[in-house]
């Protein structure tokens, strides 16, 4: 297998070499004084211009066919993303949890405490490093992943900042949202938002940040403790604050809302609330619940929210139509404890260590599962990533497999590899500690 050290060394040897050549030849020829090769350049110097990444076979970079859903993966030409992609999210097993990456056509978007990173997956270099203004705070495996809008013109991504203090004025933390742009990842717009005093002197913990999605022209982003929460909408055109929720701590955004728990101050019990995206106004609100309550994304016109109910502490798991707070469908039994993201398609991926359903994500409707110990022989995998219609998994540590997310069935195409995230150009693949971006084949 080529991985990206590899390649990048037989690269440079050959550039240097055609240089080389070139420098004796115009040496002899007009006696034009030496020139060096494209390594002995600067790393300011060798970082491409906007106008090398216009088109995919500029200045040597590979040409990618896309493939959407890709069948399978290659590792010929498979680059590695920089460390901070793993850092504190990888386990004994070989598993890797929450990413803090976004994949965009060729690119990816690494983010850690302090910085995120633009990556050209075709040929593995870093093109941009993007950093708050302010001192960054917490550790690498607390950040989260960018966002990038659904045109495909913005990447956003949120970090928690250290104000300095000045003469009778203590240190304050804040919120610093900052958007660049997409394969250049320069830097678009920051904006800040202050975040209360009084959260640091109840709440020891750095706060955690998301940016939740884009609606009414904004982008949302939420801040959070363990006892305090606020959510904003930064209008995008302007990139000025439009409205802040106190106490709203919010999950899920879709074009009707922005759904989220009001957490009371930290005192609780919890409710359910639908925000206006655009206006940041509530539309609906449920009656308390009992301890922590869950709001999942669903889709683009459903969200899945669980907890205890306030009558009696009766458990639920339902499927809400954002706009109203209605419900939609309950959720079958047997996945209160099951994550069911949404594959961008049509389906929603339920799944564990033995069991994998899949929901229709307009009606809730089960459309298939798999158990351990089937009567018909078959298995649950090890379900590693889904996307427009495809699940990827494991089926042993050396086996992986493709699933059709409306059916089930097995796919015909063999899998060498199980990506942990999936575009049209690349999955990313988990090899030791490292993460690897193979190229889609078929």
């Amino acid at each position: 297998m080529i991985i990206s050290g590899s390649v990048t060394s037989l690269r440079m040897e050959r550039e240097f070499m055609r240089a080389r050549k070139f420098c004796l030849v115009a040496l002899l020829a007009i006696g034009l004084s030496a020139c060096g090769s494209s390594t002995d350049r600067s790393p300011a110097e060798r970082v491409p211009s906007d106008s090398s990444l216009k088109g995919p076979a500029d200045n040597g970079r590979p040409e990618r066919v896309p493939h959407d859903p890709p069948e399978s993966f290659t590792a010929r030409g498979a680059v590695a993303l920089p460390p901070e992609a793993t850092a504190g999210r990888t386990n004994l097993l070989g598993d890797v949890r929450d990413l803090a990456v976004a994949l965009h056509r060729t690119s990816a978007y690494v983010a850690s405490a302090d910085r995120m990173q633009t990556v050209d997956l075709t040929t593995g270099k870093v093109v941009a490093v993007a950093r708050p203004r302010a001192e960054a705070l917490g550790e690498d495996d607390d950040a989260t992943a960018p966002l990038v809008s659904a045109d495909g013109s913005l990447v956003v991504t949120p970090f928690v900042t250290r104000q300095p203090g000045a003469g009778t004025q203590s240190p304050s933390m804040e919120l610093e949202v900052v958007a660049t742009m997409p394969e250049t990842g320069k830097t678009a717009w920051i904006t800040s938002l202050k975040i209360p005093q009084a959260w640091a002197q109840r709440d020891n913990s750095t706060p955690k940040v998301h940016v939740v999605g884009f609606a009414g022209g904004n982008v949302i982003v939420t801040v959070y403790t363990g006892y305090n929460a606020a959510t904003a909408g930064i209008d995008i055109a302007t990139h000025q604050v439009r409205w802040t929720a106190q106490n709203i701590r919010t999950q899920a955004v879709t074009a009707e809302a922005a759904v989220g728990v009001d957490i009371l101050g930290g005192f609780g019990p919890d409710q359910l609330v639908g925000a206006d995206p655009a206006t940041g106004k509530e539309k609906w609100r449920t009656e308390k619940n009992i301890g922590d309550t869950t709001v999942e994304s669903a889709g683009p016109s459903l969200v899945r929210v669980r907890g205890y109910a306030g009558d009696g502490g009766t458990r639920f798991d339902q499927l809400l139509k954002p706009g109203t707070g209605k419900v939609r469908a309950e959720v079958p039994e047997g996945l209160d404890n099951l994550s069911c993201p949404f594959d961008q398609a049509k389906t929603l991926v339920c799944t564990s260590q033995n069991r994998l359903v899949a929901l229709d994500s307009t009606s809730g409707k089960e459309l298939w599962r798999l158990e351990d110990d089937q009567a018909d022989g078959r298995f649950a995998p090890d379900v590693t990533a889904s996307w427009h219609g495809r699940i990827y998994a494991r089926t042993s540590s050396t086996t992986a497999v493709a699933l059709d997310a409306r059916t089930g069935k097995d796919r015909p195409a063999g899998l060498d590899v199980a990506p942990v995230l999936v575009n049209e150009y690349q999955g990313l693949v988990l090899v030791g500690r490292e993460l690897l971006a193979y190229p889609t084949r078929g």
